[in-house]
């Protein structure tokens, strides 16, 4: 699996709809969507797995979602900087189910705990959905907008200074949606802080599909 940390640019920003100019945002790998399943190549087989239910935890399978969790950090971890990664506050982009919720998925939180292991690096779930939605994974769509009235700042993860900058994980890009109204939430707490993107793989369509 070629590792690899790109830029969304002007050749790439189309493909997900809610992405502006000035947002920051970076992948490493590229997840075929549509009929694709995991055998078409080892970046849908790490997504499919990495969004396994958790209502599937005391099945066999469900091995291959934690060890998809190890592979994803350990991916990360080698196409990011030690010397960066302690300075920025990073931030798990919330799943689709409020923690109270019995599907509530911590995948991300997790990954980023592998990612760090032995880094003195500031991880925090800054970010809390109030309320359960179906999952976008399904085909359920909200816009930024919309998503942003079911997110909050967790207040008691913020008494502490205004940090440097924020950067946002997930495991992957679609329309932007969850990163844009995520990034919205955090500038309205810390208006001026530089808040990025990274994910694991980015959705892409061949153009021959659309």
């Amino acid at each position: 699996m070629a590792a690899l940390l790109q830029k969304i640019d002007e050749h790439t920003r189309g493909d997900h709809s809610y992405l502006d100019e000035d947002d920051e945002c970076y992948y490493v790998l590229e997840y075929i969507p549509r009929q694709q399943g995991p055998r078409y190549s080892s970046t849908n087989d790490l997504i499919l797995n990495l969004k396994k239910s958790v209502e599937r935890k005391e099945k066999p399978e469900y091995r291959y979602k934690q060890q998809a969790i190890l592979t994803a950090g350990n991916l990360l971890r080698s196409v990011l900087n030690d010397e960066w990664l302690p300075t920025a506050v990073l931030v798990p982009v919330p799943c689709s189910k409020s923690k109270d919720d019995p599907l509530y998925d911590d995948r991300v939180l997790q990954v980023l705990t592998q990612m760090t292991r032995g880094l003195p690096c500031d991880v925090r779930e800054l970010v809390v959905q109030t309320e359960s939605l179906e999952s976008f994974h399904d085909g359920y769509r909200l816009t930024p907008v919309e998503l942003r009235g079911y997110y909050e700042i967790d207040e008691n993860l913020c008494d502490c200074d205004e940090p440097r900058e924020v950067t946002l994980f997930d495991d992957l890009l679609t329309t932007g949606s969850h990163f844009k109204a995520s990034k919205s939430v955090i500038q309205e707490r810390w208006p001026g802080v530089p808040v990025s993107g990274i994910f694991i793989a980015r959705r892409y369509i061949p153009h021959d599909e659309m």
